[in-house]
Parts: structure tokens; C-alpha cells; sequence
């Protein structure tokens, strides 16, 4: 494999097409399109940048040994990002709570679940949230041209994640 092509590959591995990953290394989308190609070659500056940016080990952009990637907490949480959708916002929510301590983490843990029991425990409560919930998750099914074959699924999910507030199982 080509450093092109290895290039193309990180390129892919991250989500973007080559305008938005040659701007992000200082290149135009014709001049990415011919180092992936082999048509032309790769500056040092411009594989430097794309480890930097990246994550990728400028060993293995070289010369496709060792590992693509240095694996650090913020390279994971940029691939789960990536493979997620995440916005900027809910990427930083991930961050800042792995960040916390153990006992920081248990008491936010702790917090939802009180808020989940006062949802559970009021009728109204539980009642808008559930149809929130189905607008969000279970309609779209019965949105897809005409075919519902999901919506029972998708209530069966609910059903058996999200507790009933008339019942004493209760416990989150």
C-alpha cells in the first residue's frame, strides 16, 4: 500500500470526503485527490499535519508499519464521534464524564436515576415523557412509507426497557 493510499484510508477511517480533510491539512480537494491517486507525492509538512490532527503515527503513514493510530482517550472519543454523529456539545458531555472521578460519575448515576424514579412515580410525568418518546422512536417507523413492521418492535423495546409507573418494579 501506497502512503496515498494510506492517506485515503485515515481519510475514510475519519468520515470525511477530501475537501473537508484537505482543509483541515491545508490542502485543496484536486491536490488530495492526487496524493491518494499517486500522481503526486506527499510533503513532510502535509503528513505531519495529518498526524497531528489525526491521531495517526507518522511511522505507520510512512511506511504502513505498526499501528495506524495513537491510541489515546481523545482519539477514541473522536472515532466514537465519528462512527456516532456526535455533535461538539454531546462529545464534550463524553469527555467531561469520563474525566470524573469514580465517585463524581456515581453521583450524577445517582442523580438520573432519582430523576427517572420522580418521572415514573407521577402519572402525568410518565405520561408526557412516553409520548415524547414515542414521537421520537416509535412513530418514525410507522413513518416509513406505510410500513409499521418495526412499530411493534420498537413498543416491545420500550416496553421491556422503560418500567410502567402503575407497576411496584419500579427500581432503575
Amino acid at each position: 500500500m501506497t502512503i496515498g493510499e494510506r492517506i485515503r484510508q485515515v481519510r475514510k477511517i475519519v468520515g470525511l470526503n477530501q475537501t473537508d480533510f484537505g482543509k483541515n491539512v491545508g490542502l485543496r480537494q484536486s491536490s488530495l485527490g492526487q496524493i491518494e491517486s499517486g500522481v503526486r507525492n506527499a510533503t513532510d509538512r502535509t503528513i505531519l499535519l495529518i498526524c497531528e490532527k489525526y491521531g495517526v503515527l507518522e511511522e505507520w503513514l510512512r511506511t504502513g508499519e505498526g499501528e495506524m493510530f495513537i491510541e489515546s482517550d481523545s482519539t477514541i472519543i473522536s472515532q466514537l464521534a465519528n462512527e456516532y454523529e456526535l455533535d461538539s456539545f454531546e462529545k464534550i458531555m463524553i469527555e467531561g464524564f469520563l474525566k470524573l472521578r469514580p465517585e463524581e460519575r456515581k453521583v450524577i448515576k445517582s442523580y438520573i436515576r432519582n430523576l427517572m424514579k420522580g418521572v415514573f412515580s407521577d402519572k402525568t410525568a410518565y405520561l408526557e415523557f412516553r409520548t415524547e418518546y414515542d414521537k421520537e422512536n416509535v412513530l418514525p417507523f410507522a413513518a416509513r412509507h406505510g410500513d409499521v413492521s418495526g412499530l411493534a418492535e420498537a413498543v416491545e423495546l420500550y416496553e421491556s426497557t422503560i418500567p410502567d409507573p402503575g407497576s411496584d418494579d419500579n427500581e432503575i
